[in-house]
């Protein structure tokens, strides 16, 4: 289907952005601490990168971790529940996900739109790039949640078919 195979090629786009991202942040903060520590200089530019990265980071780790459904609320909720019921309330989490990512989507890039011309003070770089990972990572998981939804219609499906076979099966005993 479609929809599985873009959330997993999203998701393997997502591990190498974040393998990108953790090496850029590693990087600028073990030279800015060398630069503190052994030169006596500041490098601000490299301390706004890195806090920008971050940001990345956390919503590109949040993609990753939907995707494996491995948010704590997530987990908890359904761990508590057997057979169709958990299965019902993953499916209305995944709803009220994609609500959620939609307003990530439509307010993310208003967000990012307006601050598209303001200028970080440090590295010249624009607030509206580092403020558009908020539509990027909501257009990510609401594919993941998609993804989520049609693979638990599947298994229904199946289910419901294997259990008409069984029940089949014993009427004919």
């Amino acid at each position: 289907m479609f929809i599985s195979k873009l959330s997993k090629g999203l998701d393997r786009l997502c591990m190498l952005l974040l393998i990108v991202i953790t090496v850029v942040m590693t990087a600028s903060l073990v030279i800015m601490i060398f630069g503190r520590n052994f030169f006596n200089t500041s490098f601000a530019s490299l301390e706004e990168i890195s806090r920008f990265t971050f940001v990345w980071l956390t919503f590109i780790g949040a993609a990753i971790a939907f995707k494996r459904k491995e948010h704590m609320g997530m987990d908890f909720i359904v761990s508590k529940l057997k057979g169709k019921t958990a299965q019902y309330v993953e499916v209305i989490q995944d709803i009220f996900a994609l609500i959620l990512f939609a307003l990530f989507i439509y307010y993310g890039t208003q967000l990012a739109v307006l601050n598209m011309k303001v200028v970080s003070l440090q590295s010249g770089i624009s607030m509206g790039y580092v403020y558009s990972i908020i539509p990027i990572a909501g257009f990510i998981m609401i594919v993941h949640a998609l993804d989520h939804i049609f693979k638990s219609y599947k298994k229904k499906n199946k289910e419901d078919t294997n259990h008409e076979l069984v029940n089949n099966n014993v009427s004919s005993i």
